[in-house]
């Protein structure tokens, strides 16, 4: 994940060695580390600083699940390019793990009424295509680290949308270990620490959060099914 340029090297230092030790193999904060309990999305009592944004929970959470969904059908894509060594398939299973943890907690801020939650199409598919695209386990892991680069940068550009305190500071955590996730899938392919950890966020990896929540496009396919088993047709949000 890219980290934003501090006038403090200090800081600046201090954000690199955190995303370098999990490129060069160090531990993983999980998402059984996390817990990502409900509470903690659970909006602070009283009214909202007037510096935080006007993204709320349910619309942000319509959004996430999305991506989310999408990420979990990435990886079970490249499950099914069967290149994957057994440590890759290992930790594979765990990352996938990770981000159908947090779509199942954002599910929980959606409203009562909201529609099925499925994978955002767009994000699927371009992610999918890549990953087919691969004729090698270093492909198909540059492909992953692009998918958690994508939704890494994409918590970050909400953090400082969403109205509520208690869930941006969640959404910081996962972003935290999507950030990791990218960088050891990146120098697993064959980046180098120093392009998997830049000083600069450019913020070009994240995808838009369109208003009021909703996706461009969604898809019909089951996250945990094969791509090429599944229904893969797609509708409009306007049709």
């Amino acid at each position: 994940m890219q980290t934003d340029q501090s006038i403090d090297s200090a800081t600046a230092t201090s954000r690199r060695t955190f995303l370098t030790r999990a490129a060069v193999g160090g531990a993983l904060v999980t998402a059984g580390a996390l817990a990502l309990p409900h509470a903690g999305l659970v909006p602070a009592a009283g009214a909202r600083p007037a510096d935080q944004g006007d993204l709320k929970d349910p619309d942000f959470a319509d959004f996430g699940t999305a991506i989310e969904l999408a990420a979990v059908a990435a990886y079970s894509a490249a499950f099914d390019r069967g290149v994957l060594d057994a440590e890759w398939s290992d930790l594979a299973l765990d990352f996938q793990g990770h981000h159908q943890a947090v779509a199942d907690t954002l599910l929980k801020l959606r409203d009562d009424d909201a529609p099925e939650a499925i994978a955002d199409a767009a994000f699927a598919k371009t992610s999918v295509d890549k990953i087919k695209a691969a004729t090698d386990q270093n492909g198909v892991l540059a492909a992953l680290a692009v998918v958690e680069e994508t939704c890494a940068a994409t918590h970050l550009s909400a953090i400082g949308q969403l109205a509520e305190k208690s869930t941006a500071r969640t959404v910081a955590q996962v972003l935290c270990v999507e950030g990791q996730q990218a960088a050891l899938l990146g120098t697993a392919s064959g980046s180098t620490v120093a392009e998997v950890t830049p000083a600069t966020n450019t913020g070009d990896a994240a995808l838009t959060i369109p208003k009021g929540g909703t996706t461009a496009s969604t898809t019909t396919t089951a996250p945990a099914e094969s791509p090429d088993e599944s229904d893969t047709s797609t509708t409009s949000a306007g049709s």
